[in-house]
């Protein structure tokens, strides 16, 4: 293989676009990871590439070639063969971004983004490279061990045995986080209780697992039949991993190793664990510690406004169902107490694009927001949630906050940490005083 090269940004009278890297050193490129790899640090390689039937090769100072800056054409990633059970992209309507229906399973995308992978379709030189290259944490989806779970879960006859695979990357140093999807009927109870055991006898090099609920969408036709979590299951299962919890940080003198999702807490009206319960929140993007992240940045945001005076700022803040719980709960009460000229209203928004059991912010959609928002007649400034929209500034069905501002004719924020943001209150306030 090769990678080629798209533009060059730095100066260098070797490289051109078009051209073909082909070996770094002694070792063939695979990918834009050998590339990156092999050019840090400091002092001298040897870089082969192809420019149409041509070969050359030059000698550079690693400081020479990464001051090139190289611009590579895009990696293409590995496609998702499992058929889990639970799949949400298999849950979801058409009509929305083209890249939601991609399923990638790719540890290169694990590690360089954090996405979780199977590892069910990795061969053994892949396992090798992930040493090799020291490609750490991995973030991997476990789900469960036992072989039958594991058939009925991922919708397949299992090729690899993970426990054998996640032994040998323990063996070689790479960090693990792994993650369950829990399924009532299918890998909870005692099941689920094996599964944390058997990766718990991976630590530290597994430094953690997280128990997430199923997620289920009205669209799930010709699926298999599966129920969501309950109250009542998530009561159970708190009690179970709080108990697991003080047991497990007993033995590694610190970790507290388990973690649950904080929609079991939201929906049974529990405590959130402290921040120190989260043991530095490495599962932050899979819903894990953002509801008590988000107090602390918010509990920050509210000591700068007090001290300065708020003033008066018109706002509301888009939330879902479950969201609204936790505003409830633990946003409105110091609010109320701290900042009281804040005019703050919530705008909760019911999911019609995926169903009522869909509740959390991250997935609601322009139209469904631009639709309550309408309802309600909301005045102020309309702040959206920052896990709304992807990194481009897109909802899930291809709307963007400009559109809504335009239809509702009023200001549209996205918050990238809190709503009580400088540039967030700022423009508020602005509103406010028209």
């Amino acid at each position: 293989m090769t990678v080629c090269i798209t533009r060059v940004l730095g100066p260098s009278s070797f490289f051109k676009p078009g051209d073909e890297i082909v070996s770094i050193g002694s070792n063939r490129v695979a990918d834009q990871l050998d590339v990156l790899f092999r050019t840090e640090g400091t002092g001298t390689v040897r870089v082969t590439t192809r420019r149409g039937k041509r070969t050359r090769s030059r000698v550079f100072s690693l400081r020479s070639f990464q001051r090139a800056r190289l611009v590579y054409e895009e990696m293409k990633f590995t496609r998702c063969r499992s058929k889990c059970i639970f799949c949400f992209m298999d849950q979801m309507p058409p009509g929305l971004r083209e890249s939601l229906y991609e399923k990638d399973d790719d540890y290169r995308l694990s590690f360089l983004f954090g996405n979780f992978v199977t590892l069910n379709d990795v061969s053994d030189s892949d396992i090798r490279r992930i040493i090799e290259l020291g490609l750490s944490p991995v973030y991997i989806s476990v789900h469960a061990i036992e072989a039958r779970a594991r058939n009925r879960v991922f919708g397949r006859p299992m090729r690899r045995d993970i426990m054998k695979d996640m032994e040998r990357l323990a063996r070689a140093g790479i960090t693990m986080h792994a993650q369950i999807v829990l399924v009532p009927g299918v890998n909870d109870g005692a099941m689920l209780r094996e599964t944390v055991r058997r990766l718990f006898g991976l630590h530290p090099a597994c430094r953690s697992v997280a128990v997430v609920p199923v997620g289920l969408t009205k669209h799930r036709r010709g699926l298999p039949l599966i129920s969501g979590v309950s109250q009542a299951d998530s009561r159970t299962l708190i009690a179970w991993a709080e108990h697991e919890r003080d047991r497990l940080e007993a033995q590694t003198g610190g970790d507290r190793f388990l973690h649950l999702a904080d929609e079991f807490y939201l929906s049974t009206n529990r405590k959130l664990p402290a921040a120190e319960a989260y043991d530095g929140f490495p599962q932050l993007a899979n819903g894990v510690g953002m509801c008590r992240s988000f107090i602390m940045l918010l509990e920050k945001d509210i000591a700068r406004l007090k001290n300065r005076a708020a003033g008066n700022a018109s706002m509301t803040i888009a939330t879902g169902e479950l969201g609204a719980r936790f505003f409830r709960r633990f946003v409105i009460p110091p609010l109320d107490e701290h900042l009281p000229s804040l005019a703050l209203r919530m705008l909760v928004v019911r999911n019609r694009l995926f169903g009522r059991t869909v509740t959390v912010s991250g997935l609601l959609s322009g139209a469904d927001i631009l639709n309550a928002a309408r309802r309600e007649r909301i005045s102020g400034c309309l702040v959206i949630p920052g896990n709304a929209v992807n990194h481009d500034g897109y909802f899930l069905d291809g709307l963007r906050p400009a559109d809504l501002a335009r239809d509702l004719d009023t200001p549209v924020l996205v918050a990238r940490s809190t709503f009580l943001e400088r540039r967030i209150m700022k423009r508020c306030r602005e509103e406010a005083a028209r």
